[in-house]
C-alpha cells in the first residue's frame, strides 16, 4: 500500500469499529499515547478523566496534551480543555491533539498559545489545521497510521484500558 493510501486504509479501519464515539475518543487517547511511546517519548500518565488527557517526555521536554476524536466538519474547545494543556514551566509544552476521522485519517496537533483562540468558538477543522503545529502533526499522523494498519486485525480488542496499561508499560504494543 502506498503511503498516500494508508491514511484512508487506516480511517476505514477505525470507521469500522462498532463502538459508541464517546470509546472511541477513550480508544483515541491511548492510541495517541502509544503514538508517541513509538516516537520514542516516555508516557507518564494516560487519564480516563481529567486534564490533561496524555501527560509525555520527549527531547527534553513535558508534553501535555488534550485528545479529542472527531468526525465532524467543526470543533469547539472548552474552557477546562485548555487549561489543562497550559504549559506550568519553560520545559513544558501543551497541544491540543484532533484525530480528524476523515477520510483521510490525520492528527492535527495545536499548541496551547495557538488553540487559546479557539475557546467558546465552533471552527471549521480546515482552520485547526492552518493552526497545527505540522511537523509534529505529520509525525503523530505517520506513526499513528502504520500502528492502525499493523494492527488492523487486532483494533476491535484494543479497548482504552489495554493500550493506556502497554503504553504505560515496558515495551508498548508488539511491533
Amino acid at each position: 500500500m502506498s503511503k498516500g493510501e494508508a491514511p484512508f486504509e487506516a480511517a476505514r479501519i477505525l470507521g469500522a469499529l462498532r463502538v459508541t464515539r464517546s470509546e472511541l475518543g477513550y480508544r483515541a487517547q491511548a492510541l495517541f499515547a502509544e503514538t508517541l511511546a513509538r516516537m520514542d517519548a516516555g508516557i507518564d500518565d494516560i487519564a480516563r478523566a481529567g486534564h490533561p488527557d496524555v501527560t509525555a517526555r520527549i527531547g527534553g521536554r513535558v508534553l501535555r496534551i488534550q485528545v479529542k476524536a472527531t468526525g465532524q466538519r467543526t470543533f469547539s474547545v472548552a474552557v477546562a480543555d485548555l487549561e489543562g494543556i497550559r504549559p506550568r514551566s519553560s520545559q513544558e509544552e501543551g497541544y491540543l491533539a484532533v484525530l480528524d476521522l476523515g477520510p483521510p485519517l490525520a492528527w492535527v496537533c495545536v499548541p496551547h498559545a495557538r488553540a487559546s483562540a479557539l475557546v467558546g468558538r465552533a471552527v471549521p477543522l480546515a482552520m485547526l489545521k492552518t493552526m497545527d503545529d505540522t511537523w509534529f502533526s505529520s509525525q503523530c499522523t505517520d506513526t499513528f497510521v502504520r500502528l492502525v494498519i499493523e494492527h488492523r486485525s487486532d483494533m476491535e480488542a484494543f479497548t482504552f484500558a489495554l493500550v493506556r496499561n502497554r503504553a504505560l508499560g515496558e515495551g508498548g504494543l508488539e511491533k
